[in-house]
């Protein structure tokens, strides 16, 4: 009998694994989702054990998947996790979990469960006719091999976000000290000061033509006074995810180290729109690190593009919404791949929803005005052609136009504004050459 381990954590699956092969299991451990989903559409498993919470997905994805679809609602499912609240049991329950066991793991209780979820006493040596589950691992119709492999794709992209490393502790310390109203310039320096490279770059940045001080800063506490501590967190994140930004996309048609150059203006574009819609000076500086960070999940589909750059290339071409064209030929859009990144870097809901839905602003409910701060800027800064091959028309200009009314904006404000954006956009660059 197959049993499937789906946990993202390899310990706790091979502790899993190990139990269920000591009563008689065949078993499969999945690492992702997508391999999950990859698995089940060519074979069939006896019962599945799951964690219950996965980045980047809601909580019981795996429970919604099996109860709404018919060839797998017959599967027992037990739910594993540490994050145990009545809710949560209560929730399991309802969706048809046919256990729930706590980390760390009680191994004669999950024994017990996995037994009683197959209605068997001993695995090993049972006599019991085959179910209809078993029957169909033999006569199920395969699918395609298009499927399988679209499948697969989705899969290795997972495996890739899982790849990239987090950030740095002291981006989490800035931000909590960003959020404290008992955190001083001086305590701000001590943290920055823990790393000397992070620090000389934000000296640098701090006194560059972008930010016009009036008087050259010298100690990090000076620039936190003159800048404030908002300012300082985009700085810190700015400098931390600077050499994941710094590679070739030519599918996306970016210049060389284009991606980092259009991250930048659309931050500082998203600051500029922000600032004219009169938000407010946290929301200002939020749209500045969601535009830093808006197109993110490109570093991810990057590579994949480039291995169908006919077709996506093609697809463009031809009016398709980029987003579109993701989802058709790489399964994800770089807003959702962004999304599942930043769950994973734990960064504030604002912040995921802006970067999750820039070109779809009006779904957006827990950050509205940010949202489309960055969209807007996004599209400002495309069809200018900042950092892309050629510039890129806005493929619904009356959705541009709505969207800055949305924002109380004028609609002529793009072209009334188009002069100081490219002297924006060439300090910017400007600034961003003189640290290569």
């Amino acid at each position: 009998m197959l049993a499937f381990i789906f946990d993202p954590h390899p310990e706790s699956a091979k502790e899993v694994a190990l139990l269920a092969k000591s009563i008689g299991l065949e078993t499969k451990i999945l690492k992702s989702l997508a391999e999950l989903i990859t698995s089940l559409q060519v074979e069939l498993p006896r019962i599945i054990i799951s964690e219950a919470i996965i980045s980047g997905y809601d909580d019981f994805i795996i429970l919604e998947l099996i109860k709404n679809d018919k060839k797998l609602q017959n599967i027992p499912v037990i739910i594993t996790t540490s994050h145990v609240t009545r809710e949560n049991i209560i929730k399991a329950r309802k969706l048809g979990a046919s256990g729930f066991i706590t980390k760390p793991f009680d191994k004669a209780g999950l024994i017990k469960q996995i037994k009683l979820a197959l209605n068997i006493h001993d695995i090993s040596s049972t006599s019991k006719p085959p179910t209809k589950i078993d029957r169909d691992q033999g006569t199920q119709q395969k699918l395609s091999l298009k499927t399988i492999n679209n499948e697969r794709l989705k899969s290795q992209i997972m495996q890739k976000i899982e790849e990239v490393p987090s950030l740095p502790a002291i981006v989490y310390k800035i931000m909590e000290m960003v959020n404290s109203d008992k955190s001083s310039a001086k305590d701000f320096e001590k943290v920055v000061a823990q790393d000397q490279a992070l620090a000389a770059r934000m000296l640098r940045m701090a006194n560059s033509s972008f930010y016009s001080l009036s008087r050259k800063v010298s100690t990090i506490s000076d620039a936190v006074v003159y800048l404030g501590h908002n300012t300082i967190r985009s700085l810190v994140l700015g400098a931390s995810t600077s050499s994941l930004f710094k590679r070739s996309l030519p599918a996306y048609g970016y210049q060389r180290e284009g991606l980092w150059q259009h991250a930048n203006i659309v931050a500082s574009i998203s600051r500029k729109v922000a600032a004219a819609a009169r938000l407010t000076p946290e929301e200002i500086e939020s749209c500045y690190v969601s535009g830093l960070l808006h197109d993110i999940g490109k570093l991810i589909l990057g590579p994949f593009a480039q291995q169908q750059t006919d077709n996506f290339v093609g697809l463009c071409q031809e009016g398709t919404e980029l987003s579109d064209v993701e989802r058709k030929l790489l399964g994800f859009s770089h807003g959702e791949i962004g999304r599942i990144l930043l769950d994973k870097w734990k960064l504030p809901r604002n912040l995921v929803e802006t970067v999750h839905y820039h070109h779809q602003p009006e779904i957006s409910t827990y950050a509205p005005r940010e949202t489309l701060t960055v969209s807007i800027a996004n599209s400002i800064s495309n069809q200018f052609g900042f950092a892309l091959e050629s510039e890129q028309p806005e493929n619904d200009p009356e959705a541009f136009i709505r969207r800055l009314q949305r924002l109380g904006l004028d609609p002529q404000w793009p072209q009334n504004e188009e002069e100081n954006i490219k002297i924006l956009a060439d300090d910017i660059i400007s600034m961003l050459n003189s640290f290569s």
